[in-house]
């Protein structure tokens, strides 16, 4: 497989972005435009399938494609005649695999799934990658084209990138859980700060530079400047130490042990100033 190099800086960039996800929710959203921008798709679908049967969930990419209900209470009905999802069901296998890999274009157009809905869309090429299930729910993103079959490359490239988006989903998954465990009066107080942003103002009370964040989470200096502000806009102050100030006095992180064996450091004047 041949990457060029925009297309590995633009597989970096969606890792990164994808690695910044604390709810599972948001994954589809933040992972579709990233996939659109390396793999060429007309409309960018993440589905979630089931518990029910004829239970369907999606996000589409872009956001101004709306299925109608007519039209999504077809795809209910037909959704079991696309062999790509009856062998992510049948399999649990979700390596990127093409509906040109089970059928001809001539019977894909037979089927109801095709006269019924992707037709409208329209659809005449799929190629679907499977995420971890949840909850009992069958999990996918699928790209499609009008025009132009996918390329084999495009489903090297598309297996690529499947592995962390997998992680992405497993972490969020974790981040929520864990969210969802926090009980008790200190709840209240958290400003309604993320998982992420948690973490990195407990790094920023033990006194870590935005480098040194950056380094032990993997993410660009950008990135960490960019969760900082929205920290600030969060607990209404203006800068680093007034944060710390805030979330020290307020528990929402512990306060800064200066010295081992000594006690702990009081929280920092809010008029020190940023450092």
């Amino acid at each position: 497989m041949h990457v060029s190099l925009s297309a590995l800086e633009g597989a970096l960039r969606f890792v990164e972005d994808l690695a910044e996800t604390d709810d599972p929710a948001d994954l589809g959203r933040r992972a579709l435009p990233g996939l659109g921008r390396l793999i060429r798709a007309d409309v960018l679908t993440y589905n979630e399938f089931g518990p029910e049967p004829g239970q369907v969930s999606y996000f589409t990419h872009p956001e101004d494609v709306v299925f109608s209900p007519d039209g999504l209470a077809a795809f209910a009905v037909h959704m079991h005649e696309n062999p790509v999802i009856a062998h992510l069901q049948a399999t649990g296998n979700g390596s990127p695999v093409k509906i040109s890999d089970f059928l001809s274009q001539e019977r894909f157009h037979r089927l109801g799934v095709y006269t019924e809905f992707y037709r409208q869309v329209p659809v005449e090429h799929q190629i679907a990658i499977g995420l971890p299930p949840s909850d009992g729910r069958v999990i996918g993103i699928a790209l499609n084209r009008g025009r132009g079959d996918f390329t084999e490359d495009d489903r090297d490239l598309l297996a690529v990138l499947r592995a962390p988006l997998v992680r992405a989903t497993s972490r969020a998954r974790s981040r929520h859980r864990a969210r969802q465990a926090l009980t008790g009066p200190d709840d209240s107080q958290l400003a309604g700060l993320t998982g992420r942003e948690l973490q990195l103002l407990e790094l920023v009370a033990m006194g870590r530079t935005n480098t040194a964040i950056a380094r032990m989470l993997e993410i660009s200096p950008r990135t960490v400047a960019h969760h900082l502000d929205n920290i600030y806009r969060k607990l209404e102050v203006s800068g680093r130490a007034a944060a710390v100030y805030r979330a020290v006095t307020e528990g929402m992180v512990a306060p800064r042990d200066n010295n081992a064996g000594s006690q702990a450091a009081g929280p920092p004047d809010p008029a020190a100033g940023d450092r």
